[in-house]
């Protein structure tokens, strides 16, 4: 069941340790996320949020439905001048919201905020070889794939999920 498109709002440093607890349970379904639970640090989530603004040609964003956080994302700069036209992309959308719309809104929302940026010309993004409605979401929004890592994740004794590397051109 999906619902109205949820609210697009700038996340806030108290905003962290509900996105943390929540990358927590995604991070425990084995090949969702690369970090383990133990590895998603509020104070991380925080100082992300603090250091991800306009000034630094990035964005940090959540998505609400009926005053929940139900999924967050940021676009980071690359740090290098050579690769600082390029932006990194991070999505998460929260246990139980997913397919009902969070996911494209916040792409449209960081889409929108990208192409607006002079400063931005490419967006970059991994995702798991198994995460394949992300992979249809991402190539329903002119995403192509560039490459892909096999074998890079390890989820298991003899079980492992390749990082798919996926690349949209914003710029002129």
């Amino acid at each position: 069941m999906g619902f109205d498109v949820p609210l697009i709002r700038e996340a806030r440093p108290e905003d962290a340790p509900l996105l943390a607890a929540a990358e927590r349970a995604i991070a425990s379904v084995p090949g969702k996320l690369a970090s383990m639970p133990d590895e998603i640090v509020d104070d991380d989530l925080r100082k992300k949020i603090v250091e991800l603004d306009d000034r630094c040609g990035g964005i940090y964003l959540v998505a609400e439905h009926a005053g929940t956080v139900v999924g967050h994302a940021f676009l980071e700069p690359l740090s290098l001048a050579a690769t600082s036209h390029v932006v990194r992309l991070m999505i998460a959308v929260h246990e139980g919201h997913q397919r009902q719309g969070v996911g494209r809104a916040l792409m449209n929302s960081l889409l929108r905020w990208a192409r607006s940026n002079p400063r931005v010309e490419k967006v970059e993004l991994q995702v798991r070889s198994s995460n394949e409605p992300a992979i249809a979401l991402y190539r329903s929004l002119g995403f192509v794939e560039e490459g892909r890592k096999t074998r890079r994740l390890k989820i298991g004794p003899n079980e492992y999920l390749d990082d798919v590397y996926m690349a949209l051109w914003v710029g002129p």
